[in-house]
């Protein structure tokens, strides 16, 4: 569960640098530096043992987490 929360989140962070402008590097750098973060926190899960888990639960986070983030959106 955390290697896969860790990968979700990476690919977050991705989504948020995107859409960044390319000239606002100090955000960028932070951005860059919090998904490099999160890579390293699942490497280190994987390296530990964990399980990838099944697709339908990889789903299940996927969708819960999209979820959350557009019900805060309107909060």
């Amino acid at each position: 569960f955390l290697a896969e929360t860790e990968r979700q989140v990476e690919r977050h962070l991705q989504s948020h640098l995107e859409r960044l402008p390319a000239a606002d590097l100090a955000s960028r750098a932070i951005v860059e530096q919090m998904k490099h973060e999160e890579a390293q926190h699942a490497d280190s899960a994987v390296d530990r043992g964990a399980a990838t888990l099944p697709y339908p639960a990889r789903l299940a986070m996927r969708l819960a987490a999209r979820l959350m983030t557009r019900t805060a959106h309107y909060l």
